[in-house]
């Protein structure tokens, strides 16, 4: 233990320096440290005898060691001098040097305990904090301005630049200490410095953080510390960028400098002989000296040779660069993690003017940004191709077992993904509220500059990857949880005119819920000329940021997906055609180009199979749905709150149906927030996405809010999207027997009340969709509903809401089931001609005709015989499945199709059908594979017989039958009894009931008979003069003038609001009873039954 604290302190000052004011000294380490000889010589002007090194002499000290240069100084004729410099470390910079010191002084800290009495430590410690700052000044300085002082570049020509950190950053050690030994063992005798000649000093392990702290507390306050360090951290997204995996010296994208030829230059031979230069020294011979420190300067030199280096935004064409199927990104990621917790450093890195650089574009915003390469990390096959190929090259053949184990693979490295980018801006949102802001530009930006990617089709080259935006999403999410606790407590915190007046991305040509463009811009106006407000909060910002990604990030990619899914569907129909039709094609002479688009067809299918695993992988990742999921629940309430007047919902439950007065607020929304959720709900669905029952409480409430209060949603398009999110969550799957929300809709308060008229509110609504295919829309529309139907038909409070609609005044109930008779007659009848069609098309490919015909012929009679099975099959399924709700209905709203507007047709329809079913004409339904095309007669006539069974008990429905000209037939019916009985599709007690009905009606068709007998010839006037009939309750049209019979021109008025002699429009309530002719008619009637 030394004798006295200032014994230690000159020992410590000696070492961590490692220079010495004493030749002898400096002669008995080997010259290992460095004589000061200059500064000894001020020091001592008043001694003889060598100064005491303190730490108030250290700016000196550094001064004088640094300016040391023996590149410049060999020429001299002082051997000592010479001497000094010979035994200074090759390849060392100033950099090395200061690094080599903070080391050392690092490590001094732990010898004080061991050298100096207890009281002295904290004064020992104060020296050494004293000195470690003074180090981290000057270490700073010299990457500010490598050339403040000799030696900034090393033999191999890499210059001193802050890219030095790089490798200490990520962790790459040089091994070996400018002074010729660790910094964690004593030192050694050897000095060894070949090393130093082409790497730098690092800073490794515990030390690293320590480094960065000190720095950033000396420079952070606007002094430099972006200059000093902003170089490194772009340096290491650029690399994450463009595949660069590391190099031997931090300054280069390649190990090595590059001539004019792109080839690396090999390392120069030669350099200083150690023993001939000490040799030398010891015989004072100054030419040998001279020779010897010039060829240290020439080993590894190449004249004119420069590092090459690539700022971030150099790149002209985006590549892959590094990727998650490897490691080789973590450590620079890492890096940037373990840096941003020193909050200067977090703060540092948002004011970089690559953060958020100007005049980027939507596609290079990914690429030129400072953490747009650490964001773009992802498994998606638009940004990542060799992704799709490393992990599902053979998606299709692939089984279940490898294709999960892929997923599991990447949703793992993608979730450390998504962690490190939360630490990172988390870190930096945390800096402070310039940083912040920072960070919400930036973010706002990447929305701005991508709102291309909400569009229905979009260059792929114009806008950032799928990658970079869903990861941007999930990073919002995870900012977002904070605020969508369980009890939704900070709800109301959210702005909710934040988008009349925030900046951050432009609204202004989004279409909008329920508002025109011109209200829209109006509104937008009328913002910017209020006062300005106080900035929004950070909640505010963060939701509507996820509220815009949710359709730029998960909406596009989601979207993707199925656009990839339906042209492999497309692939996969046509290849199946060509191969069924091979027969046919291949002895043409065409039959090659046959087979190349069937091998160009089946590549395309993997290919795209591919693609679709590999953003699935990384979509249906179990964190990454269940934060969706809670957000676009969060986003369905929010909605909800939002359209309701007080804004109340979810701490006061909304009440429906909402009222008339659509909120302006509600109104000027983007209808994507609305649309983003139902396709968000549509993609989990149909991924089986596990939905907690607080999610399915808010999907139930959200679709039969909207549902109920259509008027809220201009496109009918949006809508069928709710009756679809429903539909794909009520049909049975896996466990979930009777589908995910079935049991939720059966409880749900609000579905009780409001869902059963919302759905029969909305099956009328669908025949006017304002689109070229509403025809066919509303197929689609009504089959979801009619899926809904079934799920809630036995739950008697759900059937009580069907009772009260069919009950009550002013319901739209029999404009419900007339529009569901009408699809049910449409569906049944197309399908029915298109059997009789398909029949015939199949007896002509029989022999001997169709031998007869060429073989292009056989081929165009294969395709209409395929588009025929289609249609009929699609036919068919829709058919069965509303047949099965009118079979509902009519089981239990008997009344309501009694009115005459309604039980005529549904009479004329069911007998038609039957007829085909049962009637001469059934032959002609006889098709090959009737399975094939979802063709079951007998089912089918089963489901035809229980309407009638259900309403024959009803005297209106007997005598509408009996009214049936066109296709009543008393053999047909018995006809049909008999095929029920012989293949037992109805019970005895049914076929009774059967039988007793043909009875009535053969009893009803006699008086009606006898009464036209009766009246015989009927004046015109009489006559309804669009059903030929008398009328009974005649009524004049107001502006056609034309006089009909009431329940006529009621049933026409239940599919077709207009005058059908004028097509002006027409309500019920505007037509005028004629009572004059009503008393003729019935005075006419009288008199003929009179002399009768």
């Amino acid at each position: 233990m030394p004798a006295s604290f200032d014994q230690w302190q000159h020992t410590a000052v000696s070492n961590i320096f490692n220079i010495t004011l004493d030749r002898r000294e400096a002669e008995q380490s080997g010259w290992n440290k460095t004589y000061l000889r200059e500064l000894a010589e001020e020091l001592s002007s008043d001694s003889s005898a060598p100064s005491q090194l303190t730490a108030s002499v250290a700016d000196q000290i550094l001064i004088a060691r640094l300016s040391l240069d023996p590149q410049a100084d060999v020429m001299s004729d002082d051997a000592e001098h010479i001497t000094i410099l010979a035994n200074l470390a090759k390849g060392q910079t100033s950099w090395d040097y200061l690094v080599a010191c903070w080391k050392m002084a690092r490590a001094e800290e732990s010898r004080v305990r061991k050298s100096l009495p207890a009281a002295e430590h904290s004064k020992a410690l104060a020296v050494l904090e004293e000195i470690r700052a003074l180090v981290i000044s000057y270490a700073g300085l010299v990457l500010q301005s490598p050339d403040m002082f000799p030696n900034s570049t090393k033999p191999n020509g890499t210059p001193l630049s802050p890219l030095v950190l790089v490798d200490s950053l990520t962790h790459v050690s040089s091994s070996i200490s400018s002074f010729g030994f660790s910094t964690t063992s004593e030192a050694s005798t050897s000095h060894s410095t070949a090393d130093l000649t082409t790497k730098f000093e690092t800073i490794d392990g515990d030390d690293l953080p320590v480094f960065l702290n000190e720095l950033a507390v000396r420079f952070g306050n606007d002094d430099g510390l972006d200059e000093i360090l902003g170089p490194a951290f772009t340096e290491l997204t650029r690399r994450i960028r463009d595949g660069d995996r590391g190099s031997d010296t931090p300054a280069s994208s390649s190990s090595l400098p590059m001539h004019s030829t792109g080839q690396a230059a090999a390392p120069a031979s030669g350099g200083v002989n150690p023993a001939a230069l000490n040799q030398a020294l010891a015989n004072q011979d100054v030419q040998s000296v001279i020779a010897q420190l010039l060829a240290g300067r020439m080993a590894g030199a190449q004249p004119g040779a420069q590092p090459v280096t690539a700022p971030l935004g150099a790149i002209a064409k985006p590549n892959e660069g590094l990727t998650i199927a490897g490691l080789e990104w973590r450590p620079y990621v890492n890096a940037i993690v373990e840096a941003v917790e020193i909050k200067p450093i977090a703060n540092m890195l948002a004011h970089l003017s690559n953060f958020d650089p100007e005049h980027v574009t939507g596609s290079r915003i990914e690429l030129d940004s400072l953490l747009g390469p650490v964001l773009r990390l992802s498994a998606f096959p638009d940004a990542y191709p060799s992704i799709t190929q490393h992990y599902f090259a053979n998606a299709a053949t692939q089984t279940q077992q490898e294709a999960d184990a892929n997923f599991r693979s990447i949703q793992s490295t993608m979730e450390i993904v998504h962690t490190l980018n939360f630490r990172i801006f988390n870190a930096i949102v945390r800096s402070g509220a310039p940083a912040r802001e920072k960070v919400l530009a930036y973010w706002g930006k990447a929305c701005a500059l991508n709102a291309k990617r909400g569009a229905m089709q979009v260059r792929q080259e114009l806008v950032a990857s799928d990658g970079y935006m869903v990861n941007l999403y999930e990073l919002l999410l995870r900012f977002a949880e904070p605020f969508m606790d369980a009890g939704l407590t900070k709800i109301d915190r959210i702005d909710l005119e934040y988008l009349r007046k925030q900046k951050r991305f432009d609204i202004q040509e989004l279409t909008r819920i329920n508002a025109t463009e011109a209200e829209a811009k109006e509104w937008g106006q009328q913002a910017q000329a209020e006062p300005a407000g106080a900035p929004a909060n950070f909640i505010t910002e963060v939701f509507y940021l996820c509220v815009r990604l949710n359709n730029l990030g998960l909406g596009k990619a989601v979207r993707g997906i199925d656009e990839k899914e339906k042209e492999m569907g497309r692939f996969k129909k046509r290849i199946a055609e060509i191969e069924a039709d091979r027969a046919m094609w291949s002895a043409l002479a065409q039959a090659p180009q046959y087979e190349n688009f069937l091998k160009r067809a089946k590549a395309e299918v993997e290919r795209l199979h591919g693609e679709i695993y590999a953003a699935q992988s990384q979509l249906m990742a179990p964190e990454f749905l269940q934060k969706v999921i809670t957000f676009n629940c969060f986003l369905m309430t929010w909605l909800i709150r939002v359209a309701e007047p007080k804004a109340m919902h979810p701490h006061t439950q909304v009440t429906l149906p909402l009222p008339q007065q659509v909120p302006t607020r509600f109104r000027m929304l983007p209808e994507h927030v609305f649309e983003d959720i139902c396709d968000v709900m549509l993609f989990l669905s149909r991924v089986s996405a596990p939905l907690s029952e607080s999610a399915k409480n808010d999907l139930v409430t959200f679709c039969t809010t909207f549902l109920s209060s259509g008027w809220y949603i201009k496109n009918p398009f949006l809508k069928a999207k709710l009756a679809e999110i429903l539909f794909y969550n009520v049909i049975p799957w896996g466990r979930h027997t009777n589908g995910v929300l079935s049991d939720t809709l059966n409880i749900h308060a609000l579905a009780l009340q409001h869902l059963v008229p919302a759905l029969m509110n909305f099956w009328i609504e669908a025949e006017n969709t304002g689109s070229h295919t509403q025809f066919y829309d509303k197929f689609n529309m009504r089959y979801h509903l009619s899926q809904i139907f079934k799920s809630i038909w036995s739950n008697p409070k759900h059937k009580q809401q069907i009772h009260d609609q069919a009950q009550a005044s002013g319901s739209d109930f029999v404009v419900f089931i007339n529009r569901l008779m009408n699809d049910v007659t449409y569906l049944l009848d197309d399908a029915l001609d298109k059997l009789q069609e398909l029949h015939t098309k199949q007896s002509e490919s029989e022999p001997p005709r169709a031998e007869s015909t060429s073989s292009q012929e056989q081929q165009e009679r294969e395709g209409h015989v395929r588009q025929l099975e289609q249609t009929i099959k699609s036919d068919l399924q829709l058919g069965t499945e509303f047949m099965r709700l009118l079979i509902d209905f009519t089981a239990e709203t008997t009344e309501a199709f009694m009115t005459p507007e309604v039980v005529d047709r549904l009479a004329a329809m069911l007998d038609y059908n039957l007829d085909l079913m049962a009637g001469p004409k059934c032959q002609n339904l006889k098709v090959k594979h009737p399975k094939k095309v979802s063709f079951e007669p007998r089912n089918l006539l089963r489901m035809i017989m229980s309407v009638y069974l259900n309403l024959c008990s009803k005297r209106e429905f007997v005598a509408a039958i009996a009214r049936d000209g066109r296709s009543y037939s008393k053999p047909v019916f018995e006809k049909a009894g008999w095929i029920a009985e012989r293949y037992m599709l109805k019970s005895p007690p049914e076929l009774e009931a059967w039988a007793g009905m043909i009875a009535q009606v053969e009893e009803k068709r006699q008086m009606e008979q006898d009464d036209e007998e009766d009246l015989g010839d009927v004046p015109d006037e009489y006559l309804d003069p669009l059903m030929a009939t008398i009328m009974k309750d005649p009524v004049l049209l107001p502006r056609s003038k034309a006089v009909v019979d009431r329940s006529t021109i009621k049933a026409h008025l239940l599919s077709d609001s207009t005058d059908p002699f004028n097509r002006s429009p027409l309500k019920i309530e505007d037509v005028i009873p004629d009572a004059e002719l009503k008393a003729k008619i019935e005075a006419f009637i009288a008199e003929r039954r009179r002399k009768s």
